[in-house]
């Protein structure tokens, strides 16, 4: 494939997801917030069930 080739399957792509329209970006910020909020349950439950030492985790 050409480098033109490549940014032209690029360009056709990012018109595809309409890349920088308000639905995009409202879409972008929708995950982004739901993936803090993930990782700051996950960041709860691990504080909650303590280290995780090998005397603690009977798998290793």
């Amino acid at each position: 494939m050409t480098e033109r080739g490549l940014i032209s399957m690029i360009e056709a792509e990012e018109k595809r997801l309409k890349i920088g329209s308000p639905e995009f970006m409202q879409r972008h910020t929708e995950m982004m917030e739901q993936m803090e909020r993930m990782r700051q349950e996950n960041k709860k439950r691990l504080c909650q069930t303590g280290p995780l030492t090998k005397a603690n985790n009977p798998i290793t």
